[in-house]
Parts: C-alpha cells; sequence; structure tokens
C-alpha cells in the first residue's frame, strides 16, 4: 500500500468486484423466487463460469500484448452495461429465467477476458521483494467484496427488492471505471532475446507449454482445479440452506455470504503477512486439506449460529488456500507470460460449473445437505491424493530459487 498506484488499482478493483458479487448474490435469489428449484439456482452460476474454459486463455495473451489498463476500464463499462439490462427487464416486469442465464454468460465473458490483466497488473505496481504481498493483498480485495457486496444484496432485496438491487450494482461500478482511467500501468516486461510475437494460438501454445514442463506449476494448478470444483460450489446453495433449512430468509442469506468474506479477509491478511514460500506452503496445505471437512460440517448444521461460524471458518480455510496457491502461481511465473499463466491458472474456475452442476443434481436427489457434505469429503480425499503423489508440492522454497530469489532470501 506504500505505493499510490497500487493503492488506486486496489481501491478500483474493490469496488468492480463488490458490484459483482452482489449481482451474482441477486441472481441466485431471482432465479430461486422464479423456479423454486435448487438445481437452478447452481446452474445461473454454473454457466457464469462457463466462459472461463475458453476465454481467460484470450484473457490471458490480452494481459500480455495489450494496455492492461485499458482492459479494466472496458471490461467495467461492459459489465455495467450488462447488469443494467438485467436491472430494467425487472423493473419493466419482462425478467425471464432465459434472460437471466443469457446476460449471466455475458459477464462471465468479460470476466474472463478482464481476470486475468486484473490479477498480473499487481506486478507492474510493486518491486519483486514485495510481490507475494502484493498479491495477497490484492486477493483481499475478492474476500472484502464477499463480505459487503452479499450483505448489502441480502439488504436492498430486503428492503427493496430485486430491481433496485441490480441498479446500484451498476451505480457503484461508476467510482471504479472513474479510478482506473487514473491509473498508471507500466507495460508487461518483455523476454530477453524473445522472437517476435506470432499468433494469437501460438502464445497460448507458448503458455500452456511453460506450465505443463514446471511440475510445481502443475501441482498447484491441480490442487486448485480440485478446491474449486468440488469445495467453491457450496456457496451456490446458500440461497436454499437460507430459506429452507435455518430459515432466514435474504437477510440471512447475506449474513451467511458476509460471514464467509469476512473470514476469507483474514486468510487474505494472514497470508500477505505470513508470506515468506515456507510460511504460504504452510498455509496453503492446511488450507486445501481443512476445508472439506468444515464445507462438511456447515452442511449438516441446522443452527443458523453456528452455520454463521462455519460460514467464517469455511471463508477463512478456502481464502488461505486459494491466496497462497494462486500467490506461488504469481510468483513463479516471469512477467512475460505471466498473464498466460494465470489465465491458465483461472481455466480451473471455468470449471467450476462442473461442481455446481454435480452439487445441483445432488441436491435435487438427495437434499442439498447430503450433496454438500459429500463434495467437502470428496475435496479432502482428492487433495490429500495430490499432496502424496506431487512431491514437488512440498519443495516450494526449492522450485522458487529460480524465477523469486528475493521473495526467498528476504
Amino acid at each position: 500500500f506504500a505505493s499510490p498506484q497500487f493503492r488506486l488499482f486496489w481501491g478500483a478493483s474493490l469496488v468492480s468486484i463488490i458490484a459483482f458479487f452482489m449481482s451474482m448474490v441477486a441472481r441466485g435469489w431471482l432465479v430461486l423466487e422464479m423456479t423454486d428449484s435448487a438445481f437452478l439456482v447452481t446452474a445461473v452460476n454454473a454457466v457464469g463460469g462457463i466462459p472461463m474454459l475458453i476465454f481467460s486463455l484470450y484473457g490471458g495473451v490480452i494481459a500480455d500484448r495489450m494496455n492492461r489498463r485499458l482492459v479494466l476500464i472496458a471490461c467495467d463499462v461492459f459489465s455495467l452495461l450488462i447488469i443494467l439490462a438485467q436491472a430494467v427487464l425487472i423493473l419493466t416486469h419482462v425478467s425471464q429465467v432465459w434472460q437471466v442465464f443469457a446476460l449471466t454468460v455475458l459477464h462471465g465473458i468479460v470476466f474472463a477476458l478482464g481476470m486475468p490483466a486484473r490479477a498480473a497488473t499487481v506486478s507492474n505496481l510493486v518491486s519483486p521483494s514485495n510481490l507475494a504481498s502484493g498479491v495477497a493483498l490484492f486477493t483481499t480485495i475478492f474476500s472484502s467484496a464477499q463480505l459487503v457486496g452479499p450483505a448489502l444484496a441480502g439488504y436492498l432485496i430486503n428492503a427493496y427488492g430485486m430491481g433496485v438491487t441490480f441498479v446500484v450494482s451498476c451505480v457503484i461500478l461508476v467510482p471504479a471505471i472513474a479510478l482506473l482511467m487514473n491509473l498508471k500501468i507500466p507495460p508487461a516486461r518483455s523476454r530477453a532475446g524473445a522472437a517476435p510475437r506470432g499468433s494469437i494460438v501460438e502464445s497460448i501454445t507458448e503458455g500452456l507449454g511453460y506450465v505443463r514442463r514446471r511440475s510445481i506449476l502443475m501441482g498447484l494448478m491441480l490442487t486448485g482445479l480440485v478446491t474449486t470444483v468440488f469445495a467453491m460450489p457450496y456457496q451456490t446453495l446458500l440461497p436454499v440452506f437460507a430459506r429452507d433449512i435455518l430459515d432466514v430468509g435474504p437477510s440471512g442469506l447475506g449474513w451467511l455470504g458476509a460471514m464467509g468474506g469476512a473470514g476469507a479477509i483474514v486468510g487474505s491478511v494472514t497470508v500477505a503477512t505470513f508470506s515468506h514460500p515456507r510460511q504460504m506452503k504452510f498455509l496453503m496445505l492446511t488450507g486445501g486439506i481443512a476445508i472439506g471437512a468444515f464445507i462438511a460440517l456447515f452442511a449438516i448444521s441446522t443452527v443458523y449460529l453456528l452455520s454463521l461460524a462455519l460460514a467464517l471458518l469455511v471463508g477463512f480455510l478456502f481464502q488461505i488456500f486459494m491466496t497462497s496457491n494462486f500467490t506461488l502461481v504469481q510468483v513463479i511465473s516471469p512477467d512475460y507470460i505471466r498473464g498466460r499463466v494465470l489465465s491458465i491458472r483461472m481455466i480451473a474456475m471455468g470449471l467450476s460449473p462442473a461442481g455446481m452442476v454435480l452439487l445441483g443434481a445432488g441436491a435435487q436427489a438427495f437434499g442439498p445437505a447430503q450433496a454438500t457434505a459429500e463434495m467437502g469429503a470428496i475435496t479432502v480425499v482428492l487433495v490429500v491424493g495430490i499432496l502424496i503423489v506431487m512431491p514437488s508440492l512440498r519443495r516450494v522454497e526449492d522450485e522458487l530459487k529460480e524465477q523469486a530469489p528475493a521473495l526467498v532470501e528476504r
């Protein structure tokens, strides 16, 4: 935060992601009211993640080739227009389920194209020795937004209705765009002696090849994939838990999401504070194994206060895992290819719909509690299995000496 440009970027991104989480929670509640279907609640979030499978790779190329500031501004402008369209449909009483799904897909495409540039920008604004802390502080944007966005959405839905909720989500994107207008991002550093840039397909292939050759990156990608597919989807069923199991309505839904966000903030700050590779390795392994167990406990809880406490712990564990995992991916990757490596890491987010659909189908067949508990158990088993078969994840310090010696030696 000593860098004025980093503070500006952090504030703009925080406001933007708050609007994203507000619209995500509001869409889930809107679909629940329109269809009364737990499966469609998970499905509407799932279709928003599908574009990550394809468009994040193009977003990585864009992040490495184009002015990242202009990319961020364009993505926020398109996000505003998409959310505004949903608000107009609701306020004119013509909103239909297919329209909600279509706009969610469009929002997912914009998010997929912009996120590699947003994440890679951190390395342009902080020194190499502070990169790990900078990335960890960047992730507090998501945990802070997860705290504020759902709580604000829950309050607005309860007090003023769906239309106003989407309008407010639009309005708060305006200052985000204004802040980005004043941001100065240095161009990405090129690899010494690099050949002239080839086609987009060649750039994507170069990024995929780089990840394939680095076992530590492969291990980080796989553990991130498991937690994204089997742990993260529990959030999409929060509207069902709030209404049908805990009986706390939209305001209770907002607090469940907010408690998860509060835990995530603490998790992000924890990783930013303990940012030596050895410490990040411990946090990543602890969070990756424990998160599944606490999701299972959340699933079987029928006491609202206990569920709030468990949501807090799940948010903390998920964030210390994801932040340390994401930070290690950043610091291992050189700047000339960082956007593409990050876009590959984000493909895991594109595969999250598979877990959402699986959870939604399980909730329909066996009930939300049993399906969520089983997803938590699967997370524990798979993460432990990856750690056993990929020993490079247990030798993070050695792997970092090549790319980030300043971080290892500090």
